[in-house]
């Protein structure tokens, strides 16, 4: 297995370094209909389609925009309630006039228009017929992987499948299934027409990783409630390309090596884009989205974090989890304050941290108050009630008067106006060694533990439960054994579980095991409005959430900055998860202004998505 160091110019990626990579794009600023490329060699073929996978490495699509969308709203994650672009996304509020939406549309199409200029001058060539259908599917797989983003967070889209010179031309939106339809033929192709025994390279699709999407997709059509006259026929496809692909790949021993620095050659890698600082045009800025500013030397703003009501339920499901400390960031050292990071006062807390100065000293502090999970009657949601009782275990003292005064940990997370340290980070995404706003921190948009969890998923579906539980568990030993000696959590699915147990085991496994990766707005979505009330009930037990958000304390002060966000029967400020349409409108993410405005094929019906 070979990794692929990508040299990034203007959208291109390529496995070595080009000095003739700007010089080409430069005297063919676009190569499509009305200026063609005719590719007569195969170096020339290889940087356009390079170009076709960089496209999908830029700030608007998977070097922010279509990341930050998908984890920003997917309603697990919380934003300052500010009225900012990530107020409203988080608070399941998102609206036409986003950048972020605009720029995940917009990233999506232009990898979609390159690649279709591309397909069409790859076949009018000189070169080898074995080339051309190489090349062609790769180019096919990336359009079908825009349109599976884009069908699966926007519902009905516009499909564009032919060269144009603009990047918007009129064109109606197209169904759902007619979409769907497209994806399946670009994948199929690809499948086909990709060598049988191509040698793997990160960033590169190969035949392998094409079977491994039609698995995915026929899985997800399954679980979508307006196709349920289908299911069966989508499960049995599912299977069939699963069982091709099981056991052709193998999960990465450490379950954080997933996540390091420029992840490179990871068995588990499916499909992966890699990233440098050396572009000045495409970039992986998500460092700058998920960073505290004080957690890396490079750039951050904290912009999306995790709710604390999910960090409970992670925390509190699996104590001791190796998973945990790989997906939150709760304390770190301040890269602008001192020298060691064993020094409290040299380190930055959050939820479900308070740093604290127990007496007279020089130090900014010296201990450290936390929610105490192992003495709440369900660790998973800690009360109010319990933390006021339990906090007056932590406490500064006068040393003069020996007068204790308790830490208030009930005003810090749960009733205060509180700041950034009210929530935890999510840590997949932050480049400790990032520069400026670029990171080296590479993507896996799919890995294997993703295609165990939804292949169990698919069994369990065929009534299968036990080899269901069997393939759940292959991922759960992995977590267990990322850390030396082997941690005892998390534990194995047990024997025995029905069919809907498993189902919604298997719903919350996947949350924990692909927290605040690159599908979560989806698949808490695939099963429509109730696998997204599923998803907000974690939100809505939550008790410290209730009180922030809804208790009695926080009416007098709603317009605070910082606040959680709350989804149930009686909320005052968010939809309720009583209301369907509220649901129904939330299962998609709006069509941008801009698209509205010079896509003649749209209407004005356009704008109210998601009913």
């Amino acid at each position: 297995m070979k990794s692929l160091k990508y040299i990034i110019v203007l959208g291109i990626v390529t496995g070595v370094t080009f000095s003739s990579c700007e010089d080409w794009l430069d005297e063919n600023p676009k190569y499509s209909v009305d200026n063609t490329v005719i590719f007569d060699s195969e170096e020339t073929a290889k940087q356009a389609l390079n170009a076709c996978y960089g496209y999908l490495t830029t700030q608007d699509c998977f070097g922010q925009g279509v990341y930050e969308m998908s984890v920003g709203s997917s309603g697990l994650s919380w934003s300052q309630t500010n009225g900012s672009e990530p107020d409203r996304y988080a608070s399941l509020n998102a609206t036409t006039a986003g950048d972020a939406v605009l720029w995940a549309w917009r990233g999506l199409y232009k990898a979609i228009q390159e690649c279709n200029t591309f397909i069409v001058n790859m076949n009018n060539g000189s070169l080898s017929e074995d080339l051309k259908e190489n090349y062609t599917a790769q180019a096919s797989f990336i359009r079908g992987l825009c349109y599976y983003y884009l069908s699966m967070m926007w519902g009905d889209v516009p499909l564009r499948i032919e060269p144009s010179a603009h990047d918007a031309i009129s064109e109606p939106k197209s169904s759902f299934i007619d979409v769907v339809g497209q994806i399946f033929i670009d994948w199929k192709y690809a499948y086909d027409n990709l060598p049988e025994n191509g040698e793997h390279v990160d960033g590169y699709i190969d035949k392998l990783g094409v079977a491994a999407y039609l698995a995915k997709l026929n899985w997800m059509l399954s679980c979508n409630p307006d196709l349920a006259d289908r299911k069966a026929d989508y499960l049995e496809d599912a299977k069939f390309w699963c069982d091709l692909v099981y056991g052709k790949y193998s999960l990465q021993s450490r379950y954080s090596d997933l996540f390091v620095n420029h992840v490179q050659n990871s068995p588990e890698s499916i499909f992966q884009l890699n990233f440098t600082t050396s572009s000045d045009y495409s970039w992986n800025r998500l460092n700058w989205i998920f960073a505290a500013d004080n957690a890396s030397p490079g750039t951050a703003y904290q912009r999306i974090r995790s709710t604390k009501a999910f960090h409970d339920l992670f925390r509190g499901t699996y104590p001791g989890d190796p998973r945990y400390d790989a997906t939150f960031l709760t304390r770190w050292y301040d890269v602008k304050k001192g020298s060691s990071y064993h020094l409290i006062s040299d380190s930055a807390y959050t939820y479900p941290y308070k740093s604290y100065k127990t007496k007279s000293t020089s130090r900014v502090a010296d201990a450290v108050a936390y929610i105490p999970y192992d003495q709440m009657a369900d660790p998973t949601n800690p009360t109010v009630e319990e933390l006021t009782v339990l906090q007056e275990q932590f406490y500064t003292e006068n040393t003069t008067t020996g007068e204790k005064n308790v830490i208030n940990l009930v005003g810090q997370f749960a009733t205060s106006v509180g700041d950034h340290a009210g929530w935890p980070l999510w840590k997949k995404q932050i480049d400790f060694n990032c520069q400026a706003q670029q990171s080296n921190n590479n993507i896996i948009l799919y890995r294997y533990a993703d295609f165990l969890l939804l292949m169990a998923d698919v069994y369990n579906e065929l009534d299968e439960t036990d080899r269901a539980a069997n393939l759940v568990n292959e991922v759960l030993r992995r977590a267990r054994t990322s850390v030396s000696p082997e941690a005892s959590q998390p534990v194995d699915f047990p024997s025995g579980l029905s069919k809907d147990q498993m189902r919604e085991k298997i719903f919350y496994e996947r949350l924990f095991e692909l927290a605040a990766e690159p599908e979560m707005y989806f698949d808490i979505r695939r099963g429509g409005t109730e696998t997204l009330k599923m998803a907000l009930k974690i939100v809505n037990r939550h008790d410290i959430t209730y009180e922030h958000c809804e208790g009695e304390a926080q009416h007098n002060n709603p317009n605070q900055r910082f606040r959680d966000r709350y989804f149930g029967e009686d909320a005052t400020f968010y939809g309720k998860v009583s209301d369907e349409s509220f649901l129904k409108k939330n299962l998609h993410l709006p069509i941008p202004h801009s698209e509205l405005s010079a896509n003649d094929g749209l209407s004005a019906a356009d704008q109210n998505f998601g009913y």
